[in-house]
């Protein structure tokens, strides 16, 4: 999967920049939101997870191994605790 992600963004980066060639008077494009997300793909997979807490310990669901999302509208399953 990783060197998928890495082939298609290195082709977008090699062969994207083919028609900035003919109009870079017109263009001024940045490379910063493409380093942001290699940077934050790298990042995420070297993350270390963090043990989950007991359920009568957990501070989201309060022991009850669900809570209401943020929108109020709907019951979800608690993923921060032991069940």
């Amino acid at each position: 999967m990783m060197k998928l992600f890495i082939t298609i963004l290195s082709g977008a980066l090699l062969f994207g920049n083919v028609n900035m060639l003919e109009h870079s008077d017109s263009q001024n494009i940045s490379s910063i939101a493409v380093v942001t997300l290699v940077g934050g793909k790298i990042l995420s997979e070297q993350t270390e997870i963090k043990e989950k807490y007991k359920r009568e310990d957990c501070p989201v669901c309060k022991g009850k191994g669900w809570y209401i999302s943020g929108d109020g509208i709907e019951k979800i399953e608690c993923q921060y605790c032991e069940p």
